[in-house]
């Protein structure tokens, strides 16, 4: 906890800590508990609809800890896993060995353990369920990963100072909140600015969102198990799938099929996002618009890419119907802070 004590704030005062015992106590005096070795630094959302979504949200992944860790016994499964996937193995090669990476609503931690495997990284993983944090940070204590933080807090009142991440991660999260583009800004505050002087591009964000057109084939599906009592629960193509848990299965399910509240984006919308605040388009997971020259052993997700038009990018959309559709419809958008 010392060692990232610099890069935490009161989510309330936004004033600095210091550690005293098992107490985060801010230059306000307003105190914290770390309790079981977990910072509890959640403070409610700004205006009482927000959260009462918030709370549901909350209620909802302490119940359903998400994804579970049923299989992933040890660091070697955990970079089988990123590598079958594919992005996880791109983010790890994009980030730098030692930078300071913020992972929000890292539900489980599977993402922040994984990053932390490269010890010489400082890697912290905020959510807001305890029982997904707990879970992630047994993970970091059986294995030693003592380079990698796990604390409870809000999107909203991030206990984070601003500009002091070299590359934030948010996926599959911020599209379950009650204002997804305002907390696309709140994170964008904690990412470092580019210092021409000093050289320095700027921090890097990736946001991981339910894309407008690819989530059509699951909310088809949705209404069928609705109205079926999900007697046909195999037309999900995860839950089909031979090489994952039962238990695991059925936590997906739940996760894509009964949850309490998300939202639906575009391509163009998240461009929107990053041209008003600043932001460079880097690359989108799947490509928007075409890959470059030396990807066929994976993409270079912090390399400038194509940007493409509204036209290509609405035929790009309508063919992940078809592709990523069949797992959730989540893309995401890297951009780099000017």
């Amino acid at each position: 906890m010392q060692k990232i004590l610099p890069l935490l704030r009161d989510p309330a005062s936004k004033t600095s800590f210091h550690l005293e015992g098992d107490h985060l106590i801010s230059e306000n005096g307003q105190k914290y508990p770390i309790i079981n070795g977990l910072p509890r630094l959640l403070t409610p959302t700004k205006t009482a609809e927000e959260e009462k979504v918030r709370q549901m949200m909350q209620k909802f992944y302490e119940q359903f800890t998400f994804p579970g860790y049923d299989g992933i016994d040890s660091p070697g499964i955990l970079m089988d896993k990123a590598g079958k996937s594919g992005f996880g193995k791109w983010v790890d090669e994009a980030i730098s060995p030692f930078a300071t990476v913020l992972e929000v609503g890292c539900g489980t931690g599977q993402m922040t353990n994984f990053l932390g495997l490269t010890q010489t990284r400082t890697v912290i993983g905020v959510d807001q369920s305890i029982a997904s944090l707990t879970l992630g940070k047994g993970f970091r204590d059986r294995f030693g990963l003592h380079n990698v933080h796990f604390l409870q807090g809000n999107i909203f009142a991030m206990p984070i100072k601003e500009n002091s991440m070299d590359v934030v991660i948010c996926s599959g999260v911020l599209h379950h909140t009650p204002d997804p583009k305002g907390g696309y800004l709140e994170l964008l505050k904690l990412v470092k600015p580019a210092s021409p002087e000093q050289g320095r591009r700027g921090g890097k964000i990736l946001i991981g969102l339910y894309n407008t057109y690819a989530r059509i084939p699951l909310g088809i599906r949705k209404m069928i198990f609705t109205s079926t009592g999900n007697a046909f629960s195999s037309l999900d193509a995860h839950m089909r799938r031979k090489d994952v848990d039962q238990s695991k299965k059925e936590i997906w399910f739940v996760d894509q099929y009964k949850n309490p509240h998300e939202n639906w984006h575009s391509v163009d919308e998240v461009l929107g996002w990053f041209d008003q605040s600043n932001v460079k388009y880097l690359s989108g997971v799947p490509d928007i618009a075409g890959k470059i020259p030396g990807e066929e052993a994976g993409m270079k997700l912090f390399e400038e890419h194509p940007r493409g038009s509204a036209f290509t990018h609405v035929l790009k959309q309508l063919g992940w119907m078809f592709t990523i559709g069949r797992e959730g419809g989540l893309f995401v958008m890297i951009g780099e802070k000017k």
